[in-house]
């Protein structure tokens, strides 16, 4: 009788350690079986890998042609610059994996990107200059040191920036009228234009003449500044006719550039055509019409001219940069709608720096893209190596390159 009572007493208490072991691990169970899931369906929910792009094939014209026009890299933030390492995750003791206790993560910290890129430029040292008005700041990227900076002033939509070649930075504030004026050590030498200026949105310097550039979308016209003493001098343009735009006025202007000559381009955006003027002011011509095809535009935006006195235009509607010689033919069109390299949605700004980059700002991905122009006499040279006749231009025909 008392061996039975024994019995019985020790199958309680084996079943009670027992019970007490189940209740512990239970959570771990349910937590492991929580984590699997979740992965699981982590896994699940991610794309398909996307084939990886071919950079060192992102040329124009295509082969068998001379490259006219190659693609770089693209910057959006320091970890472009240089990869991040990834940290090992700290793992889970076996006690704590007993009693389901979960290692948080590791927030790591961003790094500051670019939200909505709109002008570009660069200064002699080649850093480039993103004017990004999603977080109100001016990104520096400086390739050689592998660094990513933002200039050192307040803004509260910066739009667009220019350099002289002093390295003296020009940034138009488009919500305050206004430019400040850094100089190459980034110290604040002057903010002046609210007075005259409406919505400014784009700005150029001619190093020559010393004038300063600034487009105003609202008032559509151009504001000409003294680019030293930072007085107005004049203004260019007036708005134009809806039904009958004359030469010499604008219907919203967007983008602004300047030749070695001194003449100055505008993208005259809701006209469909780009406007040259002379550094008096004098209107010389106008090409471009509203279109499809090559040398016709639906949004253009960002315009700028190369060593050799090309012009290019990026057209948002198009997502893609066409190509015009100095009287104003269609030579050449680079990039189409999309998220891969040499690839664009919703393209603003473009600048050719001194080191023949084309640097074109992607908003919608938050990107600049670099590309290389190869000049006429390095172009030249590659066709004698070849044995081939000159061709015009910075690459084929551009009915071969149309708008998609």
């Amino acid at each position: 009788m008392r061996r039975g009572m024994k019995i019985r007493s020790v199958a309680l208490w084996m079943t009670a350690i027992l019970l007490t072991l189940a209740s512990l691990c239970a959570p771990a169970v349910h937590a492991q079986k929580k984590t699997e899931k979740k992965k699981k369906e982590t896994v699940q929910a991610q794309p398909a890998p996307k084939p990886q792009v071919d950079t060192s094939k992102l040329v124009w014209p295509s082969p068998p042609e001379v490259t006219r026009i190659k693609w770089l890299t693209q910057v959006s933030s320091q970890d472009d610059l240089t990869p991040p390492v990834p940290k090992k995750k700290k793992k889970a003791s076996w006690m704590d994996r007993l009693a389901g206790v979960s290692i948080p993560e590791e927030v790591e910290k961003k790094p500051l990107a670019l939200a909505k890129p709109f002008g570009v430029a660069a200064d002699s040292k080649g850093r480039i200059y993103a004017a990004d008005t999603g977080h109100g700041q001016v990104f520096v990227f400086d390739m050689e040191k592998k660094l990513v900076q933002v200039l050192p002033g307040k803004f509260t939509m910066p739009i667009a920036v220019a350099v002289d070649d002093a390295d003296r930075v020009f940034v138009v504030d488009s919500k305050l009228r206004q430019v400040s004026v850094f100089s190459a050590t980034w110290e604040v030498e002057a903010v002046f234009g609210a007075e005259k200026l409406e919505r400014p949105v784009a700005v150029a310097v001619d190093n020559e003449n010393r004038f300063l550039y600034v487009v105003d979308a609202k008032a559509s016209r151009l504001a000409v500044f003294d680019a030293d003493r930072f007085t107005f001098l004049r203004f260019v343009g007036k708005p134009s006719d809806p039904l009958d735009p004359a030469e010499g006025t604008f219907a919203t202007p967007l983008g602004v550039a300047v030749d070695t000559d001194g003449n100055v381009f505008v993208s005259d955006t809701l006209n469909d055509r780009v406007q040259m003027f002379d550094a008096d002011g004098g209107f010389v011509q106008t090409f471009g019409k509203q279109g499809v095809a090559p040398g016709t535009f639906m949004r253009a935006k960002g315009i700028a001219v190369d060593a050799d006195g090309h012009v290019y235009v990026t057209d948002a509607e198009f997502s893609n940069v066409q190509v015009f010689d100095a009287e104003g033919r269609a030579l050449a069109v680079f990039g189409t709608h999309g998220t891969d390299p040499g690839q664009f949605s919703l393209i603003t700004g473009i600048f050719i720096d001194a080191r023949n980059r084309i640097l074109v700002a992607d908003q919608w991905h938050a990107r600049v893209q670099v590309f290389r122009y190869f000049t006429d006499e390095e172009a030249e040279a590659a066709r004698k190596a070849r044995g081939q006749s000159q061709a015009p231009g910075p690459g084929k025909e551009a009915k071969d390159s149309a708008p998609k």
